[in-house]
């Protein structure tokens, strides 16, 4: 995660004003009063398989990446990071398979990662934007199509409200030299 705040719905700055036992997170409109058991950071899937590497001699070839889906043990954790992988998710439907409604998904997400459900995928979604923007020449649209935030237009209104730019101008602040093709 480069450039300005990254993810400003996940507020990490009150962590280092605060004892380590009395951490608060207000993601949404909730408040949770212990750390996370599952940040983000620790169970995003990234959509790319492989990395690059180079050999002695500088030549390029490419290795699978190992415990891209590690599990967390949590069921409908582990089925909800599979859903937000595969595309854009309805959390209503998602939250119905397992008898629940949207507050007891909200409460269950909030409980695991420290945010709220919808906060939650926007954050993901937000991520995957950050992976395929950084390490791809796609377009704008299939970059919104891809991270499931939908359309160029979704894309640039959730670039503003994250990241107070454009997609393209988020693109030039993360990307560094040598970065296209980093993944695949």
């Amino acid at each position: 995660m480069r450039g300005d705040k990254p993810y400003p719905r996940w507020n990490t700055n009150i962590l280092s004003k605060t004892p380590p036992n009395q951490h608060r997170r207000s993601p949404g409109n909730r408040t949770l009063t212990v750390l996370p058991q599952f940040p983000l950071e620790d169970i995003y899937i990234t959509l790319f398989t492989e990395r690059r590497i180079y050999d002695r001699d500088g030549n390029e070839s490419y290795e699978p990446i190992e415990h891209r889906v590690k599990a967390t043990h949590v069921e409908m954790l582990d089925a909800l990071r599979l859903a937000l992988d595969e595309g854009a998710v309805n959390l209503k439907s998602f939250g119905s398979r397992y008898g629940l409604t949207p507050p007891d998904l909200n409460g269950l997400v909030l409980a695991l990662t420290g945010m709220e459900a919808t906060t939650f995928r926007m954050a993901w979604q937000m991520r995957r934007v950050d992976e395929l923007l950084r390490y791809t020449d796609l377009t704008i649209e299939e970059v919104a199509r891809r991270s499931g935030v939908g359309t160029g237009s979704n894309l640039f209104y959730a670039c503003q409200r994250d990241f107070h730019c454009s997609p393209s101008e988020r693109r030039d602040a993360i990307r560094e030299w040598n970065d296209v093709g980093r993944f695949r």
